[in-house]
């Protein structure tokens, strides 16, 4: 499973590959993008954790798969925060 990234510099689209033990964590972290918390000018500062949950109660994850789930989309959500500040600092210097 591939997903297309553009970077916003110069919009070219990246491939990026997940190992086949990611494809369902991404597909969860891909349907809680909506529960972003916010706080004014600042932009996003994490995840809603209890909206994340509520959706993990709605698939019906439980035990290990969920926590793994959990733990992946938290993984993710840090590796977006990272991106967001480096991609921040650079646009600061521009």
């Amino acid at each position: 499973m591939g997903a297309v990234f553009a970077h916003a510099a110069n919009d070219v689209p990246e491939i990026a590959y997940l190992w086949p033990c990611n494809e369902q964590t991404w597909c969860h972290w891909k349907q809680v993008q909506t529960q972003w918390r916010t706080s004014g000018m600042g932009g996003a500062t994490g995840l809603d954790y209890a909206g994340v949950r509520a959706y993990l109660d709605e698939q019906g994850l439980q035990g290990p798969e969920r926590k793994d789930t959990f733990d992946g989309i938290c993984a993710a959500e840090c590796g977006t925060l990272e991106g967001w500040a480096i991609a921040a600092k650079r646009d600061q210097r521009t």
